[in-house]
């Protein structure tokens, strides 16, 4: 038992060592500031909830150890907790008993960009609901805190007794979606995290295969032959075999959660397709496969055996058995191409990082890595460098991508048609309802505007943009190109076209929803090509980037996606174009709204009445309107501009 012990504990070490050596100042926050600060509640301390009842503290956790005086005061140089006439800051009933992250934080796929969930074990019935709420506040004032210094961390509040039941509220946040997603979450969190503070996980020491009678045996057997010490460790219980009839559920949750970054969750959606082509009606999960490499070396092969816990890297092993199961499933011709595509998403991942890391010394570690595992891709000196690609190169990948994820999704959907007869736990309406909202991203419909396949919408944003205008046989044209290019490169087709549409308006949100068009983004525009100026087009767009911020579709909450579609924000762009009003009919308006599962429509009025109608939808079927703050209007500078909105105003 010792020894199993031992080799959890250098692996835990290594994964720590890994994200130390990748970004030291983010480590430090993530493994010593964070922990700290949930161990204590003190006035001048981020993260303090002035309540008696408020529950804090991380049970065996050393928080002079950890967090030393010369480190406390770097980061906390004006706080007197740690004065010696000081009352303790510390609790005397610690309620946290365990915390760690769970995720990719230590493994290859780290980035620079990586955010950082963690899973902190407590229980509810120690603590009670008013204790739960204010716990829930002081870990949003540490993430608050946290991202004024540079880092995205979220918490998530898990019942101990619910997990080792698999009956826990999951991060998807709804009961409908099924158990699938609840084993899926946990697999991960056993097979990724990193123990930061508290307790070890049971689960390490414990066989795989067990069912929940024979678990429960043999832990009271341990217990009863005093080889281990209950109070040591955290159970959360199995990992039990999730059941094939429910993994279409996760796909359809998965890719919803894909839409944002597609190429860094193809591995997570890919791995699902593994579980599907199992030749069992349950399936059993990866986790299972690191248990045994870091704690059950005996269940190993005498290749596998050779592997030191300090070299486990759950995202990379779990990419090769990726690559070996689309390499040895040869019944499909386009699998040698998915194969590739997955050593490519696995590289661009890591390439996060690397392209902000100082050292080369984290890049050779790296590519000696995918290259020892068969993972390093052969054009991966070429996906090195795109960022600099042309943009539509960019966008082969991109659509490369979503093919991969549409086209597993429809094989996965046609193997669920087998498991009909079992009762599923997701519902068939909410099935039919998830796929209806998933694929409205990838559907056209009347005045939507379309979201491109992108590999990501957080990492396509451009540094230049050039707009140009032009009549011709079909009507006006306009168009944007990437960079700077001058007006005989665009009439000679030399310039990189990124999109064009017949209206400017359509365009400008089309740029901006896609992130193509950021706050960053430079604007140019081809003299004498326009009638709309430069300072009005810039006007335009950063009215649109304020009203409408870049959607994170995995932000959005089960409860909108199941909900019915509904407006939630709209933006009213009047006269755009500085026609004379006084005396027409006309009044060309252009309402842009968005609605609660993401997307954006636009609809055209071209008369005063017509406008007022559109808002007064607005206003009694959503709620939207200028007194709920999610209706707003732009009206370029104009001779009419007073004369225009006190029209809107009557």
């Amino acid at each position: 038992m010792n020894e199993k012990i031992k080799r959890y504990q250098l692996y835990n070490r290594s994964r720590k060592i890994r994200a130390i050596r990748f970004q030291p100042e983010t480590a430090t926050i993530l493994f010593r500031v964070i922990p700290y600060l949930l161990h204590c509640n003190y006035p001048d301390l981020p993260g303090f909830i002035d309540h008696p009842k408020c529950p804090y503290g991380i049970q065996r956790f050393s928080p002079d150890k950890t967090f030393d005086p010369d480190l406390f005061s770097r980061y906390f140089p004006n706080s007197t907790a740690r004065n010696h006439k000081t009352t303790t800051p510390y609790s005397s009933s610690p309620c946290i008993h365990s915390l760690k992250t769970i995720g990719s934080i230590g493994t290859i796929a780290q980035s620079a960009k990586s955010d950082c969930d963690y899973w902190v074990s407590i229980r509810r019935q120690e603590i009670g609901e008013e204790g739960l709420t204010h716990l829930l506040e002081k870990c949003r004032l540490i993430e608050q805190w946290a991202i004024e210094h540079g880092i995205e961390v979220y918490f998530f509040l898990m019942d101990i007794d619910q997990t080792r039941k698999n009956d826990f509220e999951s991060a998807v946040g709804d009961e409908s979606a099924g158990s699938a997603l609840k084993l899926l979450l946990k697999d991960e969190l056993f097979r990724s995290h990193i123990l930061v503070a508290g307790k070890m996980l049971l689960w390490w020491l414990i066989p795989s295969g067990l069912t929940e009678e024979e678990y429960q045996k043999y832990v009271e057997d341990l217990i009863y032959k005093k080889h281990l010490n209950p109070e040591n460790f955290v159970d959360l219980g199995y990992i039990a075999d999730i059941p094939k009839s429910e993994i279409f559920g996760a796909c359809l949750w998965q890719m919803n959660k894909a839409l944002d970054s597609p190429f860094k969750s193809l591995i997570k959606f890919a791995y699902l397709e593994i579980l599907m082509q199992h030749n069992t009606k349950s399936v059993p999960l990866f986790s299972n496969k690191i248990q045994a490499l870091v704690t059950f070396p005996e269940y190993l092969s005498k290749e596998e055996k050779n592997l030191s816990p300090a070299a486990v890297d759950p995202y990379l092993l779990l990419a090769r058995k990726i690559v070996d199961f689309y390499r040895k499933d040869i019944s499909k011709t386009e699998n040698r191409s998915e194969e590739n595509l997955i050593r490519e998403c696995l590289f661009l991942k890591a390439m996060e990082g690397m392209k902000t890391v100082k050292d080369d010394q984290h890049m050779k570690v790296t590519l000696q890595l995918m290259k020892r595992w068969n993972l390093l891709p052969a054009n991966y000196k070429s996906l090195a460098t795109l960022h600099t690609w042309q943009f539509k190169k960019q966008q082969e990948t991109g659509k490369r991508v979503h093919a991969f994820l549409l086209a597993t999704y429809t094989r996965l959907r046609e193997q669920q048609s087998l498991f009909a007869e079992v009762d599923n736990t997701i519902t068939q309406r909410d099935l039919s309802i998830l796929g209806k909202k998933l694929f409205s991203f990838y559907e056209n419909k009347p005045g939507k505007i379309p979201y491109l396949h992108s590999l990501s919408r957080y990492d396509i944003g451009q540094q230049e943009l050039t707009f140009y205008f032009s009549k011709q046989r079909g009507g006006d044209i306009y168009a944007v190109y990437q960079g700077r290019p001058g007006g005989e490169d665009i009439r000679n087709e030399k310039a990189i076209l990124i999109h064009q549409e017949k209206d400017l308006v359509q365009l400008a949100v089309w740029l901006v929803i896609n992130g193509i068009l950021q706050k960053k983004t430079q604007l140019h525009m081809v003299e004498h090509s326009f009638v709309t100026t430069l300072d009005d087009l810039q006007k335009l767009t950063d009215k649109l980037l304020s009203t409408f911020p870049l959607i994170s579709f995995s932000r959005i909450s089960a409860e909108e996606i199941l909900s019915n579609e509904k407006t939630i924000q709209a933006l009213a762009i009047i006269n755009l174009h500085k026609d004379q009003v006084k005396g027409s009919k006309e009044l060309r308006t252009d309402i842009i709204t968005q609605n609660n599962c993401g997307e954006y429509f636009i609809q055209t009025c071209t008369t005063l009445v017509q406008l007022k109608n559109a808002m007064r939808m607005l206003l009694t079927k959503y709620y939207v309107s200028r007194w709920n703050n999610n209706l707003d209007f732009f009206i370029p500078p104009q001779p009419e501009q007073h004369y225009l909105q006190n029209m809107l105003e009557k």
